[in-house]
């Protein structure tokens, strides 16, 4: 009996998924240190944490579905369009399991789920697929066929090995 799906890549899809959150927080911790180190310089000390706790609460869920969106797509462009095999359902499974992680951080986070979650949710899922569509429609270097020309090895150089160039 053979295997279901044995074309599925399954190590690069949840590699992947994994990825879009990950660097989504990066980003996020990102901007947030650079605010905090922005009010330490205005405020030649110590920031108030109190300051830097509501930029956070106020940034986190208007910038990590955008976030999760655009790296949803830009992953699974980037992972799938190095296969010889790619498939759209790649970057869709990709975007799927990102989606599920994302909705599980707010679940974890917030405690509860909402619309603009929701959103997000199927707009990860959408952009993964996309993602693996363009992945497939454009082809790498080394799938076109063409040939990559010779470079010249010591042009304009000496042929005694000087290192000046020649000259008339």
């Amino acid at each position: 009996m053979s295997p279901v799906a044995p074309n599925i890549r399954w190590l690069r899809i949840v590699s992947g998924a994994i990825a879009v959150i990950g660097i989504s927080f990066v980003i996020l911790m990102l901007a947030i240190a650079i605010y905090a180190t922005t009010l330490a310089i205005q405020v030649r000390g110590a920031p108030d944490q109190g300051e830097i706790s509501r930029f956070a609460a106020g940034l986190s869920p208007r910038l990590m579905p955008w976030l999760e969106c655009l790296l949803a797509f830009l992953i699974s462009f980037g992972i799938f369009r190095k296969t010889e095999d790619c498939n759209p359902v790649h970057g869709l499974l990709l975007g799927l399991l990102a989606g599920i992680l994302g909705l599980a951080l707010v679940l974890f986070i917030r405690g509860h789920l909402s619309l603009p979650s929701a959103i997000a949710f199927f707009c990860v899922v959408g952009l993964g697929w996309i993602g693996g569509l363009c992945a497939k429609k454009w082809p790498t270097k080394h799938d076109t066929g063409a040939q990559p020309t010779p470079e010249v090895i010591g042009a304009g150089t000496n042929p005694t090995g000087s290192g000046r160039a020649n000259r008339p």
